[in-house]
């Protein structure tokens, strides 16, 4: 049972329930094994990022910006982009 549960990716208290016919079957689409390190450095940059359009967010509202909005939010959407590439290439190894 325990084997049957692991393969299917349930525990086995569900499975057992869902064989009694207690629970009806919902299929989890598998976690994806991602190295953790990768995972740290991207929710590290990702905390930056977010520090970054707090920022810009605020400034713009105060009017106090002195560089080109435009530009950092280019910027800020290219490295967005990159890291979601980083992340799906990560996946497929």
């Amino acid at each position: 049972m325990r084997a049957k549960a692991e393969a299917a990716g349930l525990p086995a208290a569900t499975l057992l329930r869902e064989a009694l016919g207690l629970t009806e079957a919902r299929r989890r689409k598998p976690i994806p094994r991602v190295d953790p390190a990768l995972v740290l450095a991207v929710g590290r940059i990702g905390g930056n990022l977010n520090q970054i359009a707090r920022w810009l967010n605020r400034a713009m509202l105060a009017g106090g910006v002195d560089l080109d909005a435009l530009t950092v939010a280019r910027r800020l959407l290219t490295i967005e982009r990159q890291l979601a590439q980083i992340i799906e290439a990560s996946r497929r190894c």
